[in-house]
């Protein structure tokens, strides 16, 4: 009997530095039923030459180029053209441990359709393991810390031309599964550089965040997948708490500021009293993270932005957990 097949979708663009190891990284794979899609989009630093010679190599490696159309529609594309029965996704910068997709099809011949792993973020000799749960909603975000069966994605799509691309579709897919798995070992090594912890941010990952939550109810309702309420409002929630967050802290000015604040807080405000019975601006799962949220969003309201990232970080270090999250 032949093993299933395993699609691995890899978008790639301008990784010249890291995606050889990326690509090894599943080649070397001790499953060896599988077939790497990766989708260049539109790199001009020398990563499309890196793909070719290792295709050379070996001829399970795809390659399809768009034109610099975002990660979003690679992954679409990717989703597009695979025949494995069961999909996993990396990222051009990241690697797998040899056994990843080994440990998940374990799970997947005992019925699991969607399998969960814990991951190691590293920058440089640094390494963290961070746990999640298998649960749509507490298995992370990120598309890649998990193993699918291809059903979990049907008539359902990655959001093009957005930033913010994982959140309201990664939840569905996992939701569509009918048999969650968990693999408690680190198998997938995410990969913390310059790029991704200074990136730029502006007033337009204000307007995404609301997006994106729009598109996962839309997206809840196209494939009728539901949540526990609670579990969703501290899901959704915290991804509002960490982007206005990140928006107060890293905009310039302070007209930026309160455009952003403006924005998320309306939205944020409308979502919690209409959807889950909440009169507060910004809904946390404990007191001490209630207290944090109801005093930031007053000091933001009253225009005192640096006080308000102050009492913030102040409490992180007394409640021992970071401001972002």
């Amino acid at each position: 009997m032949t093993a299933p097949l395993i699609t691995v979708i890899m978008p790639a663009y301008n990784s010249v530095q890291y995606i050889e190891k990326a690509i090894k990284s599943v080649l070397n794979q001790t499953y060896s039923q599988l077939e790497l899609l990766i989708i260049d989009d539109g790199s001009n630093d020398g990563t499309r030459e890196i793909i070719n010679k290792q295709r050379q190599i070996d001829e399970r490696i795809q390659l399809n180029c768009l034109d610099n159309q975002g990660s979003g529609t690679a992954r679409n594309e990717g989703l597009r053209r695979a025949n494995g029965e069961y999909i996993a996704f990396i990222d051009a910068d990241d690697y797998y441990d040899q056994n990843f997709l080994l440990q998940g099809m374990k799970l997947a011949e005992q019925g699991y359709d969607c399998i969960v792993y814990n991951y190691q973020r590293f920058n440089g000799d640094q390494e963290t393991l961070y746990r999640v749960e298998p649960t749509p909603l507490k298995s992370y975000s990120a598309v890649w810390n998990k193993l699918y069966r291809k059903e979990c994605w049907d008539n359902l799509s990655f959001p093009q031309n957005m930033k913010i691309e994982d959140f309201e579709v990664v939840p569905i897919a996992v939701g569509s599964a009918k048999k969650i798995g968990f693999v408690s070992d680190t198998f997938y090594y995410y990969r913390i550089h310059q790029i991704s912890i200074t990136h730029q941010t502006d007033i337009n990952e204000a307007r995404e965040t609301v997006k994106a939550c729009q598109l996962l109810f839309e997206n809840m309702k196209k494939k009728t997948v539901n949540f526990p309420k609670d579990d969703l409002a501290t899901y959704i929630n915290n991804f509002l708490y960490s982007h206005l967050y990140t928006c107060i802290s890293r905009l310039g000015t302070r007209n930026e500021k309160n455009i952003a604040f403006e924005i998320i807080a309306t939205y944020s405000q409308t979502l919690n009293k209409q959807v889950f019975n909440s009169a507060k601006t910004l809904v946390a799962s404990s007191k001490s993270k209630q207290l944090r949220n109801d005093l930031m969003t007053t000091l933001f309201s009253a225009g005192y932005f640096n006080l308000g990232l102050l009492l913030v970080n102040s409490m992180a270090k007394i409640f021992g957990k970071r401001g972002e999250k």
